[in-house]
């Protein structure tokens, strides 16, 4: 059956099974594979992000990419991190063909051919944030399985119901922070947690900082025709649930691939994108992956762009996030002095973590980091050791294979989507002092609602063109 064919049966008989683009009921028993079968796997979203998860996949023999979907056909250049590598469909059509030496990777520029695609056992989501949580929902009330990029969502209501559906559905679903994969990060964890330093009383959280005009992309505010490689059905499938501009316009600044984080209808600027990565590692070392801070202080924020409609968030940030049990984040953005990662503080010393690079010092400021590592691995060795060990992909395996294993073994995995959500309602925390010009706001983690009610409207957002969260 030709995508053609398929999205014709779609539009004429199945779109009962979509609100607004999303799939509705309780859903259909997750997607069961035989270990001695292949996992189909769709991508959607042909973008920066997504090479990477690509590659992955590509390497792990369990998995077949056998359908690529975005609703660029071809773009020549504009993605990846200096804005000179093609996107769209055709060239990750090319790349996965090449891959297995033949032409059977299908194309589609709408998702919705992916949900209702009987063949597709887990779809990739590689989009801009703001379709994360339709698109997860919709696959996972299909039965699929789920692997979704950071930050997962982009709002705290979407993270709310991601997760109920995630836990209904039964599926395997992973979120692509790629650190929870990391040894030396969970290594980092497992000191911690295990009080190998005495007990975390603190940690700063170094976050890269700005606000727009990164990665080769212009801080550009004109209003402008639709570049070659968006039709306008393609366009409007892009923007999908976000409110459209006036006269429908594009706007290179923050619609070129990778911009699109730095205004509220698509992302959350650099707090949401990079609190997956540190404050996911935090909130994993002290055991808070289901729980969340109670209190957002001390906010403190700048480096805004002229344009505040345009750009909307800030630039550099300073606030701290406070637990229940007296433990206390400080995050800030990364300036001289604070390298992007963590530095926890315990009763016996502190520990830093910089990407897979760990540093430790004793309370007088020696550098202990080979002493306390031999002693944990030695610990760690030990079949008795009656410490706390955190989850390993087996076999050593990369964050895309470790989403297969949970496939095959029907269970979850490293980073699972209560783990995103949780990280990400921290930024979303965050995000609204600066929206609102707080200093800070108190929390509930339990209830997941804001002490003051007034502000629990701010827990949802708008969603426009006939889009619903079903």
């Amino acid at each position: 059956m030709t995508m053609d064919t398929t999205r014709r049966a779609f539009l004429g008989g199945s779109a009962a099974l979509f609100a607004g683009g999303c799939l509705g009921g309780r859903g259909v028993q997750a997607r069961r594979v035989a270990a001695s079968d292949k996992i189909n796997v769709a991508i959607v979203g042909c973008g920066t992000q997504a090479y990477d998860n690509v590659n992955q996949f590509l390497q792990d023999p369990r998995a077949r990419i056998t359908l690529v979907c975005d609703p660029v056909r071809e773009a020549k250049t504009g993605y990846g991190y200096k804005a000179q590598m093609p996107g769209g469909c055709v060239p990750f059509k090319n790349k996965v063909d090449a891959w297995y030496k033949d032409a059977s990777c299908r194309m589609t520029a709408d998702w919705r051919d992916v949900v209702i695609d009987p063949t597709i056992d887990a779809v990739v989501v590689c989009t801009p944030d703001h379709w994360h949580a339709i698109i997860s929902i919709a696959a996972m009330r299909a039965g699929k399985h789920v692997y979704c990029q950071k930050p997962l969502t982009v709002s705290i209501e979407e993270g709310i119901v991601l997760t109920r559906v995630a836990k209904e559905c039964g599926v395997t679903f992973q979120v692509g922070n790629q650190g929870r994969s990391n040894p030396a990060r969970r290594t980092a964890c497992e000191i911690i947690c295990n009080n190998v330093l005495g007990k975390a009383k603190s940690c700063t959280v170094a976050l890269p900082g700005g606000s727009g005009g990164l990665w080769g992309h212009p801080l550009d505010t004109a209003r402008g025709p639709l570049p070659d490689y968006f039709t306008p059905e393609g366009w409007d499938l892009w923007q999908g649930p976000a409110e459209h501009w006036e006269n429908n316009a594009f706007i290179h600044g923050i619609h070129e691939p990778m911009a699109w984080r730095w205004n509220r209808r698509y992302g959350n600027g650099m707090i949401a994108d990079f609190a997956p990565h540190e404050v996911d590692t935090m909130q994993w070392a002290i055991g808070m992956e289901r729980g969340g801070p109670v209190a957002v202080s001390n906010m403190v924020c700048g480096d805004f762009q002229a344009d505040r409609e345009i750009f909307n968030w800030a630039g550099s940030f300073e606030y701290d996030l406070e637990y229940a049990n007296g433990f206390q984040a400080h995050v800030v953005s990364c300036r001289e002095g604070w390298p992007r990662g963590l530095l926890f503080k315990c009763e016996q010393g502190e520990l830093g973590l910089y990407g897979a690079r760990i540093v430790v010092r004793d309370k007088a400021g020696k550098e202990i980091t080979k002493d306390v590592l031999r002693d944990w691995k030695a610990e760690y060795r030990k079949p008795d050791a009656k410490i706390t060990r955190l989850y390993a992909p087996k076999d050593g395996h990369s964050h895309e294979s470790d989403f297969l294993d949970g496939i095959y073994e029907e269970r979850q995995v490293c980073s699972e989507c209560e783990f995103g959500h949780r990280t990400n309602t921290t930024s979303q925390l965050a995000n609204l002092c600066i929206t609102l010009g707080l200093k800070g706001l108190k929390w509930d983690p339990v209830d997941e609602r804001f002490v003051d009610s007034s502000l629990n409207q701010y827990l949802s957002r708008a969603y426009h063109n006939g889009w619903k969260l079903a």
